[in-house]
C-alpha cells in the first residue's frame, strides 16, 4: 500500500464511506429473519418440526419471534376422523409416551425416585404399562402395525413401507382399529 494509496483511501473514510463495503446492490434491506430458538438447525433436528409464530394477547407479534413445534400426525389428521377416532388415538399415544417417558428420566421418575417408598417406582411402571395393554387390546394384530406407526411413532401413514397395501386401506385400517379401541374405552 502506497503513501497514495492511504491517502485515498483517508478521505474517502473522512466523508463517510467504507471503501471496504459491499455495493448497494448487493446489500438487503428485507425485514429480518424470525428470531427465537428454533435448535439447532440441523436436518435431524428440523425434521417432524414446524416454525409457529407466537402472538401476543392482542394478536399480534411485533418481536418477529417463531418457535419450532413438533408436527402431531394425529392432530394433522383430526379433520378425517371422528371424534371418537381423535379420542382414542391421542388415549394410545398419551399411554405410549408415559411408558416411555418413565424409561427415559424425565420429570415424572424424578419425582417417584425422591419418594420415600421404593415400590412407588414400580407401582407407576405398572400403572403405565397396563393403561397401555388397555388401550392396545382392542386393536387387532393385523392393525397394530399402522396404530403403532401413526400413534406411537407419530409417522404419517403414506410413509409406511411393506406389505404392498395400498394408502387407503391402511387408512381404513387405522379408522376401524380407533373405533375398536374407542368402543373398548367406552368413548
Amino acid at each position: 500500500m502506497g503513501k497514495g494509496d492511504r491517502k485515498k483511501k483517508t478521505s474517502a473514510l473522512k466523508r463517510g464511506t467504507n471503501v471496504q463495503a459491499k455495493p448497494t446492490s448487493m446489500v438487503s434491506v428485507s425485514d429480518a429473519p424470525w428470531g427465537g430458538d428454533h435448535g439447532t438447525g440441523t436436518l435431524a433436528a428440523k425434521s417432524g418440526t414446524k416454525l409457529v409464530e407466537l402472538k401476543n394477547d392482542d394478536g399480534s407479534n411485533p418481536n418477529r419471534i417463531k418457535r419450532r413445534e413438533r408436527i402431531d400426525q394425529i392432530e394433522k389428521m383430526k379433520e378425517r376422523l371422528s371424534m371418537r377416532q381423535y379420542q382414542a388415538a391421542k388415549a394410545i399415544a398419551d399411554a405410549y409416551c408415559k411408558v416411555q417417558m418413565l424409561s427415559s428420566g424425565a420429570e415424572l421418575k424424578e419425582q417417584v425416585d425422591a419418594s420415600p417408598k421404593p415400590d412407588a417406582v414400580v407401582a407407576v411402571q405398572v400403572s403405565a404399562m397396563s393403561r397401555l395393554k388397555t388401550v392396545m387390546e382392542a386393536v387387532p394384530s393385523t392393525m397394530r402395525d399402522v396404530i403403532e406407526h401413526v400413534c406411537w411413532h407419530n409417522q404419517a401413514i403414506h410413509r409406511m413401507t411393506g406389505s404392498g397395501r395400498k394408502h387407503y386401506n391402511r387408512t381404513a385400517d387405522f379408522k376401524v382399529a380407533l373405533d375398536l379401541v374407542a368402543n373398548r374405552l367406552g368413548y
